[in-house]
C-alpha cells in the first residue's frame, strides 16, 4: 500500500464529513472539511494548503463528489480518477510510523489511478506472526529450524538443546545484541562462526508493510528478518583488539528501474518515459535529491509498474543503510514474556525490563487502560514532544529551531563531500516502554506488614502465580477489546510449565495456553518433560522432538505435514484421538529411547509385572527409565501410532497378539506388518500365539471387569510354582531387549 494521507479520529473528526471533490474539467481534487485550522491534523492542513498554493478552483454542484465519514462501515471507499494529478493529492507521508500507533485513522492512498480511502478501524494495525525460526550455531546447536501456527513444545531428554531454543528465540525477539562468548556454538566468536537467527514473519498487515523495515523488503508475503552477531579481532598498532558486531539482514528481491541513468544527478538524464512523471512530483527542486528520487519511485510504482523489473530475493545487509532501519525493525518484532523453569531474583533484579509478572499484569490490563482519558493525553504530549524533532515540509517552524541549526551545520559539512543531505528523524516511544520498566508485584505479609518482590518467594508460589496470571490473561483476551494503538503481537516463551504443579493442575496449565495461543495475535512456545501438554493426533505439527548424539550435536524432528491423508485414515485418526484424549499416558512415547506398542493394557501390567517379580529391572535397572510399553488399547488402533511414530521417525516394536483363525484380525496383521517396513528400516514384530496371551498363561478372560488383574495374578501364580511358559518369557523379553532371550547384565 502507498504512502497516503491519514486523518485522525483523536483529533476530533470523528463527526466531521470529509469530502473528496473532483472538477471534472480539470482534474483537481479538493478536501472539505468543517472544521479550523488549529483542529486539522497536520497531514490535512499541509493537503489543504497545497490546494490553496494551487489555487485550485472551490467545489461546485457540478463537481463529482464522494464523501465519506470517519467511522462509517462502509468505508473503504474508492474513487475513479483517470489520469489523477497526483502532485495535488498525494501528500509525501511523514506519519506512517505515527499510523501504527494511533488509532484508529483513516487512510487515503492512490492505487491504479484510484483515489481508496480505507478506515484502518476495519484493518488489525498489527498481526505479523512468526511461523518459522532458524538458529545457526548458538551455544549447542549448529543449525536447527522450526515451524508454528500458534502453539510449539519443544520435547527431549534433559540437556538435549531445548532450552537453547527457547533462549534464542528471546534474544531475537528482544533486541538485545550478543556480546557473550560462552552463547557462540563451541565458544569460537569469528564472523565464519558468527550466530544467526532469522524470523520468518507472515499475516502482514497494511500498516505492516508500510514500517520502514518492511516496505520493499518482503519476499512473497513474508517479511525475512536475519540477525548476525560475532567478535571482530582487528590488529591496530601492531596490537590486537576486539568488538562485537551486529548486523541485520533482509530476505528480499531489489526493484530494477529500467533506463534509470547512471549518474542520476539531473532531470534531462531521465528517458522520455519518466518526464511526464517527473512533472507530477509535488515542489520539484531543479536537481534530483534523495527525497525527490524517492518520489518519483513511487511515482512509477503507481502508474508505470512496467518500468520496474525485481531481481531475484537474496540477503541485504542493513537495507536502507542507518541505524533507524535497525531500531524500527526492533520495535514491530512481536514482543517477548519469557517464563524460565527457575526465576532467579538476580535476575530480575538486573533486568531493565519490567519483571515477567509486571509484564503479564500490563498485557492483562493493557487495552482496558489504552481507553482512559489520562493515557490519550499522555500520548498527545509524547507526540507533541517528537514533533519538534520531525521536519514539516508545510510548516517548518512546527520543527524546534535547535534541530534545524543542527541539520544545518551537518548538511554544511557534508555538502561539499557528497551531494545527499541529512535528515534527522526520532519516533515516538510506546507508550508500553515507559510504563513497563516501573511495573512490578508484591506479596504483601499481613501479620508483618512487609512487601516483598514476587521473586523472592517459593518456587510454588511463583509457579502458582503465573499460572493464575496467563488464565486472567486468557480473559481478557475473550473479552471486549478496547483500541490500542500500542497492541503488539506477543509469544509466550515458558520452560517447563509442569514444573511444581500436581497432576490436575498441569491440565489446567496445559488448556490456558492451548487458549492463550488461540487467540489473534498470541503465539506460545513451551518445552516439556510431561506428555500432558502433547496432543499427537489434533496437534502433531507443534511437536519439535529434540535429540543430542554422543558427539554433542543438537537435531531436531518436526512433521509439519498431515499424517494422516483421506478418508481411509480418518478411521485411524478417530481411534487415535480417542485414545489421546482419554490417556494422555499414549504421549510418552515421545519422551523415551525405546517404544513398545501393546495391545492392550493386560500385557503392559503382565510384562511389567513379570519383569520384576523375575528380576530383570534389578539386573537391568536402565530399562525401567528407557522402555516405554505403550497401550494401543486394541488391535484396531496400532496402525495410528505406527503412522505417528514412522512420521516422527521414532524407533519402536510391536508386541500383539496372534490369533490364528480370525478373518479380521489376520488383515490386521498384515496392515501392522505393512506398516512396520518402511524407508527408515523394518520395525520388530513379535506375534503371541497361536491365539492370544490369555491363553499362553493358560486362563480364561472374563468377558467383564478387569482384564489386567488376572493377568498379574496369573502371572504370580505361574512364578510362584516355577512355571512361566517359555512363549510368555520370551514375548516379555523381545518387549525390553528386543530378542528373545536376556542379554547378559553390563555392570
Amino acid at each position: 500500500m502507498d504512502s497516503g494521507l491519514f486523518f485522525h479520529r483523536s483529533l476530533q473528526l470523528a463527526q466531521c464529513p470529509i469530502g473528496i471533490t473532483r472538477q471534472q474539467s480539470s482534474q483537481h481534487f479538493l478536501v472539505e472539511s468543517a472544521v479550523t485550522t488549529r483542529s486539522v491534523p497536520r497531514p490535512l492542513h499541509s493537503f489543504a494548503a497545497l490546494a490553496g498554493r494551487r489555487n485550485l478552483p472551490s467545489p461546485t454542484a457540478a463537481h463529482a463528489k464522494a464523501q465519506c465519514q470517519l467511522g462509517q462501515a462502509c468505508l473503504p471507499l474508492v474513487v475513479s480518477l483517470q489520469q489523477l494529478p497526483s502532485q495535488i493529492v498525494r501528500i509525501r507521508s511523514r506519519h506512517v510510523s505515527s499510523c501504527r500507533r494511533s488509532s484508529p485513522v483513516t487512510l487515503y492512498t492512490i492505487e491504479r489511478n484510484a483515489l481508496v480511502i480505507t478506515n484502518l478501524d476495519r484493518v488489525e494495525l498489527s498481526n505479523m506472526r512468526l511461523h518459522r525460526f532458524e538458529i545457526k550455531r548458538f551455544k549447542a546447536i549448529e543449525s536447527l529450524s522450526f515451524e508454528w501456527d500458534d502453539f510449539v513444545v519443544f520435547i527431549g531428554e534433559n540437556n538435549c538443546g531445548k532450552s537453547c531454543v527457547l533462549s534464542a528465540l528471546a534474544l531475537f525477539l528482544s533486541g538485545s545484541a550478543i556480546k557473550d562468548p560462552l552463547l557462540f556454538h563451541k565458544h569460537l566468536t569469528s564472523e565464519a562462526n558468527a550466530i544467526e537467527l532469522v524470523g520468518h514473519f507472515d499475516q502482514l498487515t497494511p500498516v505492516d508493510l508500510e514500517q520502514v523495515a518492511v516496505k520493499g523488503r518482503t519476499s512473497g508475503n513474508e517479511w525475512v528478518l536475519k540477525k548476525k552477531f560475532w567478535l571482530e579481532t582487528e590488529l591496530v598498532d601492531e596490537e590486537e583488539k576486539s568488538s562485537w558486531k551486529e548486523m541485520l539482514y533482509s530476505y528480499s528481491g531489489q526493484e530494477i528501474f529500467v533506463q534509470w541513468p547512471t549518474p542520476d544527478t539531473s532531470w534531462a538524464y531521465f528517458p522520455a518515459e519518466y518526464q511526464p512523471l517527473i512533472e507530477q512530483i509535488l515542489d520539484r527542486p531543479a536537481r534530483p535529491t534523495p527525497v525527490s528520487r524517492d518520489a518519483l519511485k513511487t511515482l512509477i510504482r503507481q502508474n508505470r509498474p512496467d518500468l520496474i523489473e525485481q531481481d531475484p530475493p537474496s540477503w541485504v545487509q542493513n537495507p536502507g543503510g542507518g541505524g533507524n532501519w535497525k531500531s524500527n525493525a526492533n520495535s514491530i518484532l512481536p514482543r517477548s514474556i519469557v517464563i524460565k523453569a527457575v526465576q532467579e531474583a538476580s535476575d530480575e533484579a538486573t533486568s531493565k525490563e519490567a519483571s515477567t509478572y509486571g509484564k503479564l499484569v500490563n498485557l492483562i490490563v493493557e487495552n482496558k487502560l489504552a481507553a482512559r482519558a489520562e493515557m490519550a493525553t499522555l500520548k498527545t504530549s509524547l507526540q507533541a514532544v517528537t514533533q519538534l524533532f520531525c521536519p514539516d515540509e508545510g510548516h517548518p517552524e512546527r520543527q524546534a529551531q535547535e534541530i534545524r541549526d543542527l541539520e544545518k551545520s551537518i548538511n554544511d559539512g557534508l555538502r561539499e563531500v557528497i551531494g545527499g543531505e541529512a535528515k534527522i528523524r526520532t519516533e515516538s516511544p510506546e507508550l508500553n516502554t515507559l510504563l513497563l520498566p516501573n511495573t512490578s508485584l508484591v506479596i504483601k505479609d499481613a501479620n508483618a506488614n512487609i512487601e516483598t518482590k514476587i521473586q523472592h518467594q517459593g518456587h510454588g508460589l511463583q509457579r502458582t502465580l503465573i499460572m493464575t496470571l496467563l488464565q486472567l490473561l486468557v480473559e481478557a483476551e475473550e473479552g471486549p477489546v478496547a483500541a490500542n494503538e500500542n497492541r503488539r503481537p506477543t509469544i509466550l516463551i515458558m520452560e517447563e510449565p509442569e514444573l511444581y504443579l500436581h497432576p490436575q493442575m498441569e491440565r489446567r496449565m496445559r488448556d490456558v495456553l492451548y487458549r492463550l495461543s488461540a487467540k489473534t495475535g498470541m503465539q506460545v512456545a513451551c518445552c516439556t518433560h510431561s506428555p500432558i501438554f502433547l496432543d499427537i493426533a489434533e496437534r502433531h505439527k507443534s511437536i519439535v522432538r529434540m535429540s543430542k548424539s554422543v558427539a554433542g550435536d543438537v537435531s531436531s524432528i518436526q512433521v509439519t505435514e498431515e499424517i494422516f491423508v483421506g478418508t481411509a485414515d480418518a478411521v485411524d485418526k478417530a481411534r487415535l484421538q480417542t485414545v489421546a484424549r482419554f490417556n494422555p499416558a499414549v504421549n510418552e512415547l515421545f519422551f523415551s529411547r525405546d517404544v513398545v506398542l501393546l495391545e492392550e493394557f493386560t500385557a503392559v501390567a503382565a510384562f511389567e509385572r513379570a519383569a520384576d517379580i523375575t528380576g530383570i529391572f534389578a539386573r537391568h535397572p536402565a530399562i525401567r527409565r528407557s522402555v516405554a510399553l505403550v497401550d494401543a488399547d486394541g488391535k484396531y488402533t496400532i496402525p495410528a501410532f505406527q503412522k505417528t511414530l514412522n512420521a516422527f521417525s521414532i524407533p519402536y516394536r510391536i508386541v500383539h497378539d496372534e490369533d490364528r483363525g480370525n478373518a479380521s484380525a489376520t488383515t490386521q496383521n498384515a496392515k501392522i506388518l505393512a506398516l512396520a517396513t518402511n524407508a527408515s528400516g523394518t520395525r520388530p514384530i513379535h506375534l503371541i500365539g497361536p491365539t492370544n496371551i490369555e491363553s499362553v498363561l493358560g486362563y480364561e478372560a472374563s468377558s467383564s471387569g478387569s482384564k489386567a488383574f488376572p493377568a498379574v495374578r496369573k502371572v504370580e501364580e505361574l512364578h510362584a510354582n516355577n512355571c512361566l511358559p517359555l512363549a510368555f518369557i520370551q514375548a516379555v523379553n523381545f518387549a525390553y531387549f528386543g530378542t528373545l532371550t536376556e542379554p547378559v547384565p553390563q555392570n
